[in-house]
């Protein structure tokens, strides 16, 4: 099976293989460039790389300005038809402003290569099923677009509607959330109403057997952001499976963070981080990671340079107990509550393992008003680890 060992660059593409079957694609956008050539070049080079491996994507973000939607999935369609290939299911286009300029943040991919079909309902299709040697993949996209005709009374209701339509479309193939390694939710204006969307999941999770006394705590990564969606809702949800084929070797497996205590004694139903053993390697999905304490509290309040080194820390201690380090971050997104606080960032990441990641940045708030920035990370580590 091929590993690469280093994540390397395609006509401006990051790539940072898993395996075989499997690999992270990142698009980041120069200084500079704008539209409609940044979403242009963006796309013709994912479509290039993905095309040259064999691999349709599974889970497909993009971050930028909600005007930009329409121009980048045009410049999409454009892209896949130049090249002959089709990628079923539509991306997530989330509200992620870059902090220096309008248009494209940046793209990330999570590929597979192997037997793909799409979940469709009707004309809608909303997710991608790929059927590898190792395991079942399945990539869902913004599953709340499957209630978006029948208007929900509030964003906590949208937010359970759209993780009862993922439970739904995931037991269709023979999945449940026991099999889930890695959940995005971009929740339009997080900070009226994280506190009920916690009460929401914590409540789906109960129902579903993964938390509470009787609970297997089998629950995913995450990522919960400010992020406003195209289609004018109140939550966006992305989601991965993985069901790992009798004897393949392939694993999920609940990773802990010795600097922070579990999200869900603050009310947070999710795990810091999943490891996936797939093709030889480990991938590690890290949730987003903010600057709390073990306790769970918010610290530095008001210092964005002392709450970012505190992030780092963190994720370094997490993938530290996992046999990895920083500098195996092969996708990250760092979400930034100040577009001001752009140039700090970019020092303080040049001087971590982070200097040569594929990093979108963008602008957003985060769950709490006092925290000023988070990031989430993907690690490869090659071998069999710990």
């Amino acid at each position: 099976m091929l590993i690469m060992s280093d994540t390397r660059r395609d006509a401006d593409v990051a790539i940072g293989a898993v395996g075989r079957d499997l690999a992270l694609l990142s698009w980041t956008a120069e200084r500079g460039m704008r539209l409609p050539a940044a979403a242009e070049h963006a796309y013709a080079a994912l479509v290039a790389a993905a095309a040259e491996r064999g691999m349709v994507p599974l889970q497909e973000r993009v971050f930028g300005d909600l005007q930009a939607a329409p121009l980048v999935t045009r410049a999409r369609a454009d892209a896949l038809r130049a090249a002959g290939v089709d990628w079923p299911a539509p991306a997530t286009f989330v509200e992620g402003s870059p902090a220096e300029h309008a248009g494209l943040a940046g793209i990330h991919l999570i590929a597979a290569r192997g037997r793909a079909l799409p979940l469709s309902e009707g004309e809608r299709t909303y997710g991608t099923l790929v059927e590898t040697a190792e395991a079942r993949l399945l990539g869902l996209s913004d599953v709340g677009r499957r209630r978006a005709d029948r208007l929900a009374p509030g964003p906590a209701e949208e937010a359970s509607a759209a993780i009862d339509a993922a439970e739904q479309l995931l037991a269709r193939e023979g999945f449940s959330f026991r099999d889930v390694a890695r959940t995005w939710f971009y929740l339009r204006d997080i900070l009226d109403w994280y506190g009920p969307f916690n009460a929401v999941r914590n409540q789906a999770f109960r129902r579903m057997g993964l938390t509470g006394p009787s609970g297997d705590g089998k629950i995913p990564a995450s990522t919960g952001i400010e992020g406003r969606n195209a289609r004018g809702g109140w939550c966006a949800l992305d989601l991965i499976a993985v069901q790992p084929r009798p004897g393949s070797g392939c694993s999920l497996r609940r990773l802990h963070n010795r600097r922070q205590n579990e999200a869900s004694e603050y009310g947070s139903a999710f795990a810091r981080a999943m490891e996936l053993r797939l093709g030889g390697s480990r991938l590690i999905l890290v949730s987003g990671t903010a600057a709390i304490d073990e306790r769970g509290a918010t610290v530095h309040v008001g210092n964005f340079e002392a709450q970012t080194r505190v992030t780092l820390d963190a994720v370094q201690a997490l993938l530290e107990g996992a046999g990895a380090r920083l500098e195996d971050v092969r996708q990250a997104t760092a979400f930034l509550k100040n577009p001001c606080d752009l140039r700090s960032f970019r020092s303080i990441a040049a001087g971590s393992g982070l200097a040569d990641a594929p990093l979108v940045t963008c602008v957003a708030d985060v769950c709490r008003e006092d925290l000023l920035f988070e990031i989430d990370a993907t690690a490869v580590v090659h071998g069999p680890g710990r």
